[in-house]
């Protein structure tokens, strides 16, 4: 049964996410990533990423500290599904065989900075013709007049409650509900 279900989950992040077969979805033209940030803060949360009928849950751990990010994504039974960690020079990526190599951890850790990271932050890392729009409830990603991903938050401080981001260029939606009361430490 439980080999099943990680069968299931590599399956669902290859075709789920619309990777198999595709070139590459992170080219050389889409947005960079993001400086870590300069504060400490941890926060755990649950992904739940949906792209038609497909859904996939995952429990995720964020953390930054001065300098540093770390991300850590496990399957619902606690399966270690992908390890990142930035620094200011590099990108280290450990991903389980359940990973396709398809999924590109730029692009999950590019999302995660769109969710979190202070907008100043943002722009500066962002070549033309890409901006970034502040909108009432969230933020809106521009790649020239194309619309890239939009986030909605439900509370004003994206770290302290659920936020939704649908990545329109790639056809999926990302749901990040944080699993513990403060965002911050």
């Amino acid at each position: 049964m439980r080999a099943g279900r990680l069968t299931a989950l590599a399956l669902l992040l290859a075709g789920g996410l619309g990777l198999s077969g595709c070139q590459s979805w992170w080219a050389a033209a889409e947005r960079p990533l993001a400086a870590p940030l300069d504060s400490s803060r941890q926060l755990e949360h649950r992904l739940r990423i949906e792209r038609g009928e497909q859904v996939q849950n995952l429990h995720a751990v964020l953390r930054t500290l001065p300098g540093e990010t770390r991300v850590v994504a496990l399957t619902e039974t606690g399966v270690p599904v992908l390890q990142l960690r930035q620094t200011a020079d590099d990108l280290t990526v450990t991903r389980s065989p359940l990973l396709p190599r398809q999924v590109p951890a730029r692009l999950i850790l590019a999302d995660i900075q769109l969710v979190f990271w202070p907008l100043e932050s943002l722009r500066a890392a962002l070549p033309t013709p890409w901006r970034l729009e502040q909108e009432e409830q969230g933020r809106a990603l521009y790649n020239g007049a194309r619309l890239e991903a939009r986030v909605r938050y439900q509370k004003r401080d994206g770290w302290q409650g659920p936020a939704t981001l649908d990545n329109i260029h790639h056809g999926y939606r990302l749901t990040i509900t944080p699993l513990q009361p403060q965002g911050a430490q």
